[in-house]
């Protein structure tokens, strides 16, 4: 659990006994490419720590797949309608390589969360800096030109270009293929 352990703590110094309960909460489960671990329409109360692997987050509409997340080694991924509103999911998950993956339902992370200060303090931090994240990419989206976004994207994901497939890059950057073979080529 050395990738999840060193994100956690990149976030919040969570203290030995807190993180030591919450390890012990976590379920393993190795998941092969190309798993959906959530189905958007239907409600996942579970949250799930990426020890190995590349994960993606899909909105449909309309026949059309648009990625709009990666998630990493160390990161953690969710529908966020069902995790924060028992609600169904309007986002599938699915793994984009063979991941490792760590798995604790919600109604537990709650749980730790009351329990211990340090892991509530972790969640709270975590979901600050993927809000400003969000808040920085919808900007991004609307005023950079799509070269510039592509620059901050290996930025942000370095070494994510090798691991996915560039449609799904692409989509995450809101331009075409066409667009990011492009700029890739200097052009």
């Amino acid at each position: 659990m050395e990738n999840i352990i060193a994100k956690i703590r990149s976030y919040y110094p969570v203290g030995n006994e807190a993180l030591q309960e919450m390890l012990e909460s976590m379920i393993p489960m190795r998941c092969p490419k190309n798993t959906r671990l959530v189905h958007s329409g239907t409600t996942d109360r579970n949250i799930y720590f990426i020890e190995e692997g590349v994960t993606r987050s899909i909105f449909h509409k309309d026949g059309t797949d648009t990625t709009t997340w990666f998630s990493l080694e160390g990161d953690t991924t969710f529908g966020m309608h069902s995790l924060y509103h028992s609600t169904p999911s309007v986002e599938s998950i699915e793994t984009l390589t063979d991941c490792l993956i760590y798995t604790m339902p919600i109604e537990k992370l709650n749980a730790l969360y009351e329990k211990y200060i340090d892991i509530a303090n972790w969640g709270r931090v975590i979901h600050q800096e993927c809000n400003i994240l969000l808040s920085h990419l919808f900007v991004e989206r609307l005023q950079l030109p799509p070269k510039e976004r592509y620059r901050k994207f290996l930025e942000h994901y370095p070494g994510l270009l090798n691991r996915v497939k560039l449609k799904y890059v692409a989509e995450f950057l809101g331009i075409s293929i066409y667009t990011l073979s492009r700029i890739r080529s200097g052009k």
